[in-house]
């Protein structure tokens, strides 16, 4: 084999070689893309199921409030609950209907 056809065999299998890396690089590359999809509709679920269960933590406390008891009573009601937690949740209904 002459030394121009040993280059060009070289050649060929470099190609071959970096065609093969490319192929793992975008196919792990897809992966790794349909993985961060997954994590962040994981994330949004989240975060709407939290509004969800917000809204009607503070719809109860605001029935509450209106049989007359203050957020520290609703803070004991509930368990002994931290008032600064009641004090956020009460807020959460009302910045929803300015929204």
């Amino acid at each position: 084999m002459s030394r121009q056809a040993m280059r060009q065999v070289a050649r060929r299998r470099v190609q071959e070689a970096l065609a093969t890396k490319q192929k793992d690089r975008e196919a792990q590359e897809r992966r790794l893309q349909t993985s961060a999809v997954a994590v962040l509709t994981a994330l949004a679920e989240r975060d709407a199921a939290i509004a969800v269960a917000e809204q009607a933590a503070a719809a109860s406390i605001a029935s509450m409030v209106a049989e007359g008891l203050s957020l520290a009573a609703v803070a004991d009601w509930c368990g002994g609950l931290p008032v600064r937690e009641v004090t956020r949740l009460s807020k959460v209904a009302s910045k929803a209907v300015a929204r």
